[in-house]
């Protein structure tokens, strides 16, 4: 009875461990940031040659908190060319610092697009795509991957941006 019952542990335990791997390879995959901007929210400066074009010039502090670079702190600095309430990302990109390993990224492709409700612009959602350009130490395996991103808001003075990699 008690090899039956040890036997019916590790069965068990095995199949947990196998219902887990899939979304544990999931997070291999991706990184959670939760992030604030430095200072306050950065309001577009209008460049003044047509009506709503500005540049918008971010910098940004975030915690990892899901994926590899969990715990780790990254610094970004984002400038996006306003088109009224939508933006294109002309340059950026930042640094992961944790315990033991640093990541230098660079994104490309990104966009800015207003959220309306009731026909206010309450916060704004961003896409886009990047590479990490330099990995040493424990992050030394991103070197040279890609990646995409999204951000959206989560929370009074905060958003979340969520990547995956290629």
């Amino acid at each position: 009875m008690n090899r039956l019952s040890n036997l019916f542990g590790i069965a068990s335990a095995a199949a947990a461990l196998t219902a887990v791997a899939p979304s544990v390879s999931a997070q291999e995959n991706m990184d959670v940031f939760v992030c604030q901007y430095m200072g306050t929210p950065p309001l577009p400066e209008p460049l003044g040659d047509r009506e709503g074009h500005a540049i918008r010039i971010a910098q940004v502090s975030c915690l990892a908190t899901v994926g590899p670079l969990s715990g780790g702190v990254f610094t970004n600095y984002l400038i996006y060319e306003m088109d009224k309430a939508n933006g294109v990302l002309l340059v950026g990109g930042g640094v992961v610092r944790k315990p033991g390993g640093t990541v230098v990224f660079r994104l490309g492709d990104g966009t800015l697009a207003p959220i309306v409700t009731d026909g206010k612009i309450t916060g704004v959602t961003g896409a886009g795509r990047g590479a990490y350009v330099m990995a040493v130490g424990t992050s030394s395996a991103l070197a040279g991957k890609s990646f995409t991103y999204t951000s959206k808001p989560a929370g009074p003075g905060q958003f979340e941006i969520d990547v995956t990699r290629d």
